[in-house]
């Protein structure tokens, strides 16, 4: 259950990126480019987070060649970026509170895509976890977190390199703490072809 312990959260969330450094750093580098090329950017992104969130789980070290690896998330993550980015700019447009809102609404929408759910699934089964809580506070202040390790990355290219794999690991260990840390919908078998 997730809950304002943020402090606690994000020591577990610096550990876990202190022990996957190189896999990480690797990983957010891949990830930068590929939003510089922009094509890949969001199939990137959603692939290093869903290696994050196996990681996270097992307790496996990160392969930062996950984030180019996984090909069937092409088009899941062309599906979520559009349908949660557009409506999000636009609530943003609107005096900020409407976007802010929407944010907090599918906060863990990019963990239930990397967790093998569908987009609109995803977005419907973080909305229904948000209406569920009682404490919408701890949603806000986990989001801060966020909202202030992406702003901090908007400083320098090598910030941006450190608060995209923190951002990753830290929206992983918001999703175990509010889901637990089995899977909720089996993730299909990859093979690894060398």
């Amino acid at each position: 259950m997730m809950d304002t312990h943020i402090d606690q959260r994000f020591k577990r969330t610096w550990d876990f990126f202190l022990a996957n450094v190189g896999g990480l750093l690797l990983g957010g580098l891949v990830v930068l480019a590929g939003w510089l090329v922009i094509i890949p950017g969001p199939w990137f992104s959603l692939n290093l987070l869903q290696e994050t969130l196996e990681c996270a789980r097992s307790g496996r070290p990160v392969r930062w060649q996950a984030t180019f690896e996984r090909q069937g998330n092409f088009v899941k993550s062309w599906g979520l970026t559009l349908a949660m980015g557009i409506p999000l700019a636009i609530g943003y447009a609107l005096l900020i509170v409407p976007g802010v809102l929407l944010s907090l609404y599918w906060f863990h929408a990019p963990m239930l895509a990397a967790d093998g759910r569908k987009t609109l699934d995803a977005l419907s089964e973080s909305g229904r976890i948000f209406r569920r809580r009682n404490d919408w506070a701890a949603y806000f202040l986990n989001w801060l977190v966020l909202a202030v390790l992406s702003a901090l990355g908007g400083v320098t290219a090598f910030a941006l390199l450190l608060t995209v794999p923190l951002s990753l690991a830290y929206l992983a260990f918001c999703y175990t703490d509010e889901v637990g840390t089995v899977p909720t919908v089996a993730l299909p078998r990859r093979e690894v072809v060398v």
